[in-house]
């Protein structure tokens, strides 16, 4: 009974912030990482900055100077289609994933890799800021934030297996999406810990940047405006070695019968040097070099 009247509270309260526009909702749908989320005001007597006229200097600065004044608490639940149609794939057709297997490289894996967890969920503390949209009042993506983000999710995958590992990751994080009539930017860098309650991940400190650049005005084949590039490194929190390297970059190509659609493909290199795994995990043996293949459409 307690449980369910909890709940009730629960909702009630939520519906309640809904009801006096102090939540807003969005979400994104992405063949790699699609999420809602439910952004909750934490100080209703200001309003969130516009930030569409500030420099990217400036909207940084800002965000950093007000750190000790969060405005924003987000909620996100995420799902990765990608890694979740690899695990998907070899456990139903495994002699199919065995024969995408040419020498070293595996067709699935290249496709998958660099998402290793099928679905978490978020929580966000920190200052945001808006870019506003002239034509309506819809801020949607246009949004940028810096604050500690803590992230949680109960299996990790390796080599398109799920294994139980309950799993926290802390993140100082900054992100942000500017989507303009002619050109989207998304930018993000995050540095943090992974804590493993399966002993046989190692817990890591890891840092990591992306940024993605799309100009439906300029040539499809400028690689300056369509493109994107992301990096991540990652460490043993107890020894300090080199668990893991990354490097991705990307090419977009806008759609000419599309306003706000592009596909994008990108060519990529994971190491890992094996230290990330452990006992049975580290015994079935580990790619310490895999190529990356990322199709995808954003729209």
């Amino acid at each position: 009974m307690k449980t369910v009247f909890y709940t009730l509270l629960l909702f009630g309260m939520w519906n309640s912030l809904s009801a006096q526009h102090l939540i807003e909702y969005d979400y994104e749908l992405d063949a790699y990482y699609s999420n809602i989320s439910a952004f909750i005001d934490l100080d209703s007597e200001h309003e969130i900055t516009d930030a569409t006229s500030y420099s990217e200097a400036k909207i940084y600065t800002d965000l950093f100077l007000n750190l000790l004044s969060p405005n924003i608490f987000l909620v996100e639940a995420s799902v990765h289609p990608m890694g979740i149609g690899g695990l998907y794939f070899r456990q139903n057709h495994e002699a199919m994933y065995d024969k995408s297997k040419i020498e070293e490289f595996n067709l699935v894996k290249a496709v998958t890799a660099g998402f290793e967890e099928p679905y978490s969920l978020s929580f966000f503390v920190g200052n945001m800021m808006v870019f506003k949209n002239k034509a309506n009042d819809y801020i949607g993506k246009n949004r940028a934030y810096m604050g500690l983000l803590v992230s949680i999710g109960d299996y990790s995958i390796k080599d398109n297996l799920a294994h139980w590992d309950r799993w926290v990751n802390f993140e100082f994080k900054l992100k942000g999406t500017r989507e303009k009539d002619n050109r989207d930017l998304d930018w993000s860098f995050r540095v943090g810990s992974s804590v493993h309650e399966n002993k046989e991940y190692t817990n890591t400190l890891y840092v990591g940047a992306r940024r993605s650049s799309v100009d439906y005005q300029k040539s499809v084949w400028s690689f300056l405006y369509n493109s994107a590039f992301s990096s991540m490194l990652s460490v043993s929190a107890d020894t300090f070695e080199l668990t893991e390297a990354e490097i991705m970059l990307e090419k977009k190509w806008p759609l000419s019968w599309s306003k706000k659609m592009s596909f994008g493909l990108g060519l990529g290199y994971l190491y890992n040097s094996g230290v990330k795994y452990r006992g049975s995990l580290s015994e079935e043996g580990i790619d310490n070099h895999q190529l990356m293949l990322r199709p995808n459409f954003k729209w």
